[in-house]
């Protein structure tokens, strides 16, 4: 016994003596001692734990903290665990209600507030900045924290002298949740009497690292527990006392997990709720099947093959018609349009209009028909007066006359009947079908997420999942609601689209002698319909022969025919940059037992 005191003593001086002799007077007298060093730390955590004959255990901590000088620091925090998760997934709760609170032996501000895991402090005030080594003491009275040793609780590796129906504690005196180091700590525990095995565990989170342990220490028989944390981690121990000294039995506040019942009951509903999340996807996709003749209102004849653009119109017009809108898309066709008529020309910037580069634009003033108000206000927007423009970087006077042309065009569609505004009404159950489910899918993933298992929310995602997927097959099945107005424009961009999509040789020179144009006009011609109706590349690929030179004669300049391959989407990009106003140009956007096994623990903080 001797030698195991002096052992301890010879621990406890030697872990003193490397922090140094300061930190030893500091311990001795903190309160205006200066800090030890630049970072903050707790120079020594010193609990002390009496078990009560009633099961209660009453924790004082007297916490030496050093706020450093690197940092402003106003007082600690420290966060008291109210429950832990078993490890059969039940959830045990303890009662915790504070005492006493100081700092260097007088009164302090703190604040205290509660979550579900945590009564949490914050000590000292957060106006007053705090310099050198201050002494926190915390003292607090926990219930439910003793357990009675059970049969299934014992095994062959369990430490002699323990008993079914002894009385056991297992807390973390010092837990490991602290941002700094904590170089000393202790635990001294009391109960009503001696206790008959005292295990030590140390270090990180399922550390079985063992710490020095002295027993029968002073008149009261205390157990004495001492750890050098500098390394990290907190302090553990496990404890047994016989039942005879304590005058009630003790009797954990342990719940089943919540979400285990609601996993449980998930579980059972899972095959409804799967049933329910089918349905979610056939019944709108068999209803829109059904309405689908119905839905498109009036439905649209055969539409032979058409030699003229649909009603005369210009490219940015059919997008109109068609999408109820015009876009960057649009726009650029309306260029190739107007250079084919003679009024501009369309030429690539170094590098290459069509892998990247910008648009130069120059005004001819040589076309033979007459401009559309529109077209001239475009032109305006663009030319600014001037006899050439580029287009590539943003212009605020094109984007505003884009935006407001749009709407022109917009409006002339639907007030000649090519385009029904009503024609998503059919859609919309479908849509809002969708979104439903879109909005249960995401809720059932937040609730899967939070409880980590299949909770009865989570589940629900499944029909969620189900009704998106139907509601959006049923809004793609289900077509636009058609006018005759506007069912008669459709069929006749269908029956021209026929024409530009057509790789037949023999089609070609039946159109060439019925309109009497050469191969490069009728490519020039036809080609921003085919850019606005997405069929550019096949349009290209009905002329293999065509030279670039011969598009000069219906202003259009390009190096190579095989760089127009794909050449819209750069295009429609070029002039939707000088639509759309960049944002910004760059962005850049923590037998046995082991450490931290037991109950509470918790960790902490400064501020």
């Amino acid at each position: 016994m001797l030698a195991r005191r002096f052992r301890f003593f010879a621990l406890w001086v030697l872990s003193l003596f490397v922090l140094s002799a300061g930190v030893a007077s500091a311990v001795s007298a903190p309160h205006l001692e200066a800090s030890i060093n630049p970072w903050e730390s707790i120079i020594s955590y010193d609990v002390v734990a009496q078990v009560q004959p009633n099961t209660d255990l009453l924790i004082t901590e007297t916490i030496v903290y050093d706020p450093g000088t690197d940092e402003v620091h106003r007082g600690i925090l420290r966060d008291i665990p109210l429950r832990d998760a078993l490890s059969n997934g039940d959830i045990r709760t303890y009662g915790v209600e504070i005492e006493s609170i100081s700092r260097d032996d007088g009164d302090v501000m703190y604040s205290q507030s509660n979550s579900d895991s945590y009564l949490s402090l914050q000590i000292g005030d957060p106006n007053v900045p705090i310099e050198g080594l201050h002494t926190f003491v915390i003292a607090y009275r926990v219930t439910d924290a003793l357990d009675v040793i059970k049969e299934g609780d014992l095994s062959a590796d369990s430490p002699s002298g323990v008993s079914v129906g002894d009385i056991e504690l297992y807390w973390d005196f010092i837990g490991a949740h602290w941002p700094f180091p904590i170089y000393q700590g202790s635990a001294t525990i009391t109960g009503p009497s001696p206790a008959l095995v005292a295990l030590c565990y140390s270090g990180p989170q399922g550390s079985t690292g063992s710490c020095l342990v002295e027993e029968n220490v002073g008149p009261q028989a205390a157990t004495l527990m001492v750890a050098d944390l500098s390394a990290g981690g907190g302090l553990t121990g496990l404890l047994a006392w016989a039942p005879t000294g304590f005058t009630q039995t003790p009797t954990p506040n342990i719940t089943a997990d919540p979400s285990a019942e609601d996993a449980a009951r998930a579980a059972g509903l899972f095959p409804l709720l799967l049933l329910i999340g089918v349905a979610g996807i056939l019944v709108p996709i068999v209803i829109a099947v059904m309405r689908r003749r119905t839905s498109a209102g009036v439905v649209l004849a055969a539409t032979p093959v058409r030699y003229q653009p649909p009603q005369g119109l210009r490219p940015a017009q059919v997008q109109a018609g068609i999408d109820g809108t015009v876009d960057a898309r649009g726009y650029s066709a309306t260029l190739l349009d107007l250079a084919a008529r003679g009024h501009i020309t369309v030429k690539e910037q170094s590098g290459g209009m069509f892998q990247g580069g910008g648009m130069d634009l120059t005004w001819t003033g040589a076309g033979n028909d007459e401009l559309a108000d529109w077209e001239t206000a475009l032109l305006a927007a663009i030319f600014k007066g001037a006899s050439s423009a580029s287009i590539g970087e943003y212009d605020a006077i094109l984007a505003a006359a884009t935006e407001s042309l749009s709407s022109q065009l917009a409006t002339e569609a639907t007030a000649t009947g090519r385009f029904n505004p009503m024609g998503e009404v059919p859609d919309r159950p479908y849509k809002l079908i969708a979104a439903l489910g879109g909005l249960m899918l995401v809720g059932g993933l937040v609730s899967l997420i939070r409880a980590g298992a299949f909770t009865i929310g989570a589940v629900l995602g499944i029909i969620g999942l189900g009704l998106l997927i139907g509601g959006v097959a049923g809004a793609i099945i289900t077509p636009r609601q058609q006018t005759k107005a506007s069912a008669t424009f459709l069929g006749e961009v269908e029956g021209f689209k026929r024409l530009l999509n057509s790789d037949s040789a023999d089609a070609r020179r039946d159109f060439a002698q019925k309109i009497n144009l050469p191969p490069a006009a009728i490519f020039a011609t036809f080609l921003p319909y085919a850019v606005v109706l997405g069929l550019e590349d096949t349009w290209l690929k009905n002329f293999p022969d065509l030279r670039p030179e011969e598009l000069q004669n219906y202003g259009i300049y390009v190096a190579s025919m095989y760089a127009m391959y794909g050449w819209s989407s750069s295009m429609e990009s070029n002039f939707s940059s000088g639509m759309t106003e960049r944002s910004s140009d760059s962005g850049f956007s923590g037998g046995g037992g082991f450490s931290g096994g037991g109950g509470g623990g918790g960790g902490g903080g400064s501020f």
